[in-house]
């Protein structure tokens, strides 16, 4: 009897040993499985942004605030301030919109005596953005629409010592230089060169430039152009050609019409994203 209950026991722990290496073998296949995986992951999330590949330009579109030129324009006192869209397409090709104000403020010159008016203004444009592998681009620019801004010298109003706003359209040619990466943010300095036309002292607005900081005084004989914006000298107005300079920053969104590995690297990054608290609740219970 006795004898049999030890053929059982050593029987009984022979089994569970063959069990519990069972167990062992199958725990170590499956972390050897699920190491595997996360090696192929990492590869496959390493290659999708890799420099070989890496494109941060591609089809963003970027929603954007700013100041001065762009934004929709530069004056002679004071900086325009807008918004605006944009879209850069997967040929680092742009198109973009902005619209703003400019703000209402006192004479710097002369702040107990005048104010300067105020107004809206406009710009659509085109760009140019190079290097897409790397988080700072150069970009070139053109654009039509508000580019400059003056005020008249005489009030708008007699005694209201408000001085009338002076709005020029024209062509603008812009050099940028801009932060743009796989992040929410976009950054951009601009320096430009803007063309309106000298309006009447060349025989008036032509080719969708307008500069009408220029009027003729009929009270003198022969009639004579003369400056609305300054009593400096007959031969001073808002210059035909001038540099301006504006800043912006916006939020990008991410690279519309991905390719199959970004689209595949973005629900990796989605199914970590929904495991993480699944997994950090199985520790704290641990």
């Amino acid at each position: 009897m006795v004898k049999r209950i030890f053929q059982l026991l050593v029987l009984f722990l022979f089994c569970s040993e063959l069990v519990w290496a069972q167990r062992v073998r199958a725990a170590q296949e499956d972390d050897l499985t699920a190491r595997r995986q996360w090696e192929e992951e990492r590869r496959a999330d390493e290659y999708a942004t890799s420099l070989r590949r890496r494109d941060w330009l591609k089809d963003r579109l970027i929603l954007e605030l700013g100041m001065g030129t762009k934004f929709p324009v530069m004056g002679a006192n004071w900086f325009g301030f807008g918004a605006g869209v944009e879209y850069i397409t997967r040929w680092h090709f742009s198109a973009f919109l902005t619209g703003g104000f400019i703000p209402q403020h006192e004479d710097p010159a002369m702040p107990d005596v005048y104010s300067l008016d105020g107004g809206m203004g406009w710009r659509i444009g085109f760009a140019y953005y190079m290097f897409p592998k790397n988080p700072i681009h150069l970009g070139v620019q053109v654009s039509y629409g508000t580019v400059y801004y003056d005020h008249k010298i005489e009030p708008k109003d007699i005694g209201s010592g408000v001085r009338e706003l002076i709005t020029c359209r024209g062509y603008e040619f812009d050099l940028s230089i801009t932060y743009l990466s796989d992040q929410w943010y976009f950054l951009q300095a601009l320096l430009g060169v803007y063309t309106i036309g000298n309006g009447f002292k060349d025989g008036g607005n032509s080719w969708g430039r307008t500069n009408n900081s220029w009027k003729w005084d009929k009270d003198k004989m022969p009639p004579k152009l003369v400056s609305l914006v300054t009593e400096s000298k007959a031969g001073e107005a808002i210059p035909p050609v001038g540099v301006v300079f504006g800043i912006g920053i916006g939020f990008a969104f991410e690279e519309f019409f991905p390719d199959d590995t970004e689209i595949r690297r973005r629900e990796r990054e989605e199914s970590r994203a929904k495991q993480a608290p699944f997994r950090a609740a199985s520790t704290r219970k641990k």
